[in-house]
């Protein structure tokens, strides 16, 4: 039997320094702000521990539906260039994702040009790859749009 896996990679560029989408990454209340999959959508953070080795823990599902654990662990960050994490997913005890994500941030004329690459394997048949490419891009539209308020404030 052949396990699913896949490489999502998606590239995006904000009309801001790498610093101001870096900073977007690594703070709570920002992250809560971009990230969040939207209405009728619950995210919340069990723990949220930015730094090379910490541990995010976060649950996040539709309000009458199942809830969906995301473990992130921090492999490597280095400020306004990477952050690499292993990545989870599971939900009513099964795991039904486990990956590799890594997000490059690079200065291009007061522009950040960020490119994510997630590697996975779907575990149990519950997630694939499409339904994470469509997810990464709402987020990522919804992160450029926390951006341009922050930089209107």
């Amino acid at each position: 039997m052949s396990l699913p896996h896949a490489c999502v990679r998606l590239d995006r560029t904000y009309p801001v320094p790498s610093s101001a989408v870096f900073a977007a990454w690594s703070r709570r209340d920002a992250v809560l702000d971009w990230c969040s999959p939207g209405p009728g959508w619950t995210f919340e953070y069990d723990a949220f521990d930015f730094r090379t080795g910490g541990t995010d823990v976060c649950r996040f599902g539709p309000e009458a539906g199942p809830v969906w654990t995301n473990r992130n662990r921090y492999e490597q960050i280095l400020p306004q260039q990477r952050i690499v994490y292993t990545s989870t997913l599971s939900s009513g005890g099964a795991l039904g994702f486990a990956g590799l994500v890594t997000v490059e941030f690079e200065d291009a004329g007061g522009q950040c040009r960020m490119l994510l690459t997630e590697q996975g394997a779907y575990l149990d048949g519950s997630d694939d790859s499409a339904g994470h490419r469509a997810g990464w891009n709402d987020m990522l539209d919804a992160l450029g749009e926390h951006l341009q308020r922050r930089r209107v404030a």
